[in-house]
């Protein structure tokens, strides 16, 4: 079950193929004035700073699980905050080369993919198949307990 939830993790970053993307780091906005009036929360935008060829992305999503399976290995169990499911913390990446260039290491614990929870292996499933016709890849992560996010766009060249 977990390497299932690996699968959209891996499928989009597996798109880069060892190149060297500069993918986006998404920081929490500073704080407003004082003087302003309080703004819903709203997720942080991102400069998107790298772009996947949609074929390559429709390549990847197309060489099935075992393809993923090879470049990323997750601990056995989730991360839970108090009693609920936060995300699966990174244990391996293997291949070195293939993860070259992109923010991701041993003990960051991955939170969602284009907005969609990870917890089984249903909502696994339906990240990766959205990243077919998506047209960027977001990969919501914690490093050291500080949200962090991954933005690379997904561009037609067909």
């Amino acid at each position: 079950m977990r390497t299932l939830l690996a699968l959209p993790v891996a499928v989009a970053l597996a798109s880069c193929g060892g190149a060297t993307p500069k993918a986006a780091l998404v920081h929490a906005p500073s704080a407003p004035s004082a003087a302003a009036a309080p703004a819903p929360v709203a997720a942080p935008t991102a400069q998107v700073d790298h772009a996947l060829p949609r074929s390559a992305v429709v390549a990847v999503v197309s060489q099935g699980l075992g393809y993923f399976l090879q470049r990323v290995e997750l601990d056995d169990q989730p991360v839970f905050v108090g009693r609920r499911f936060h995300g699966f913390r990174i244990a391996r990446l293997r291949d070195q080369s293939f993860w070259e260039g992109v923010d991701l290491k041993p003990g960051d614990v991955v939170t969602g993919v284009n907005g969609f929870p990870i917890e089984r292996p249903e909502q696994a499933q339906t990240a990766f198949d959205s990243l077919e016709v998506a047209s960027e890849l977001r990969v919501a992560f914690e490093r050291e307990g500080q949200p962090r996010e991954l933005v690379y766009g997904i561009v037609d060249d067909r």
